[in-house]
């Protein structure tokens, strides 16, 4: 008789998480923006189509629900421009991977000159999508969306230099990089994209543990999902699942109950640290409010489109969120 196939249960990431809304309604925007990005032929066919399944277009739907018109067309493309990077960064070598974050912050601090090559296919994406993100951006939001994408680049070509060499890091080491890594960051600046806020009012100490402790937790919700996956194709190397089972000797379900547990605590301290936010004159007093709320509906927003889409879970991710237990997969060939 053959061995019954091993499971593990996921932790319960929404559990006591006050944070959710219906997603923007303009779901034209959203199909402009997905046609906008297969116009760019990023990927064969197969791969076209497997990209397609992700379902992006929920994410942004979910993280700028309250966007509108321009504003959310540009937030929809950079979801988009994201997961093109991370797909075609997944495969790089070290060098490739410099390029490709090289061509994209390139396009982003002089978005009217094309080099004299010519663009690559994310330098050309990025300098159309940041053009447009220019006609209806603050200056203020533009400015700290290039400083932010620049340090989320600079992680990912440090990613493909250490998956190059089969680097381990350990657990506070990971953390470093990977903050950089998931991308969350320059996703905020999109939130309040059209409004001037100046940077003091976002770098307060109370504003900077929210958006930690949501890139945290977008980070361990992330690890988690993709575990499976990443373990079964042999690219676990930056994944904290893996990063606990090596440190600790851990089984996958003792992992992932020990992530559970550290992801419960950043929780609380993000709803502890919620109630006591900072005052400040308005109009910025109400921005902020609107910023800090976007953090943790962030947090919701991921966890929602980890199942829907089927990026991490196939078509089965509606039911697995439900009774929550992973068939873990076999190694591939």
């Amino acid at each position: 008789m053959a061995a019954s196939p091993e499971t593990f249960t996921l932790p319960d990431l929404l559990e006591n998480w006050p944070f959710d809304h219906t997603p923007n309604p303009h779901d034209e925007i959203v199909r402009e923006s997905a046609e906008w990005t297969e116009s760019y032929k990023a990927f064969n066919e197969k791969a076209q189509e497997a990209f397609n399944r992700c379902n992006f277009g929920y994410f942004a739907s979910l993280a700028y629900a309250r966007a509108k018109g321009g504003h959310y067309r540009v937030a929809c493309d950079l979801m988009n421009l994201f997961f093109v990077f991370d797909e075609l960064s997944d495969e790089a070598t070290g060098e490739e991977a410099a390029r490709q974050a090289a061509d994209i912050m390139n396009a982003l601090r002089h978005p009217e000159v094309i080099p004299p090559e010519g663009d690559s296919i994310l330098g050309a994406m990025t300098r159309d999508f940041w053009r447009r993100t220019l006609e209806c951006s603050s200056k203020s939001s533009a400015e700290r969306f290039i400083r932010n994408f620049d340090e989320y680049t600079d992680a990912v070509r440090q990613q493909a230099v250490e998956r190059e060499a089969g680097y381990h890091r350990n657990l506070q080491e990971y953390y470093a990089l990977r903050r950089g890594t998931i991308g969350v960051r320059p996703s905020f600046d999109y939130f309040l994209l059209p409004d001037d806020i100046p940077d003091e009012a976002l770098e307060h100490p109370q504003i900077e543990k929210l958006a930690i402790a949501s890139i945290d937790m977008t980070i361990l919700a992330n690890d988690i999902y993709s575990y499976n996956k990443e373990q079964a194709a042999g690219d676990d190397l930056h994944n904290i699942v893996s990063v606990i089972m090596k440190e600790k000797n851990y089984t996958v379900q003792q992992a992932m109950d020990h992530v559970g547990s550290i992801y419960v605590g950043i929780r609380d301290d993000f709803l502890e640290n919620y109630k006591n936010l900072p005052v400040y004159d308005e109009p910025v007093n109400s921005l902020v409010r609107e910023y800090c709320w976007g953090t943790g509906q962030w947090v919701t927003t991921n966890i929602k489109w980890s199942f829907k889409g089927e990026r991490y879970f196939g078509k089965e991710g509606l039911e697995i969120m439900k009774h929550r237990r992973v068939v873990l997969r076999q190694k591939e060939a």
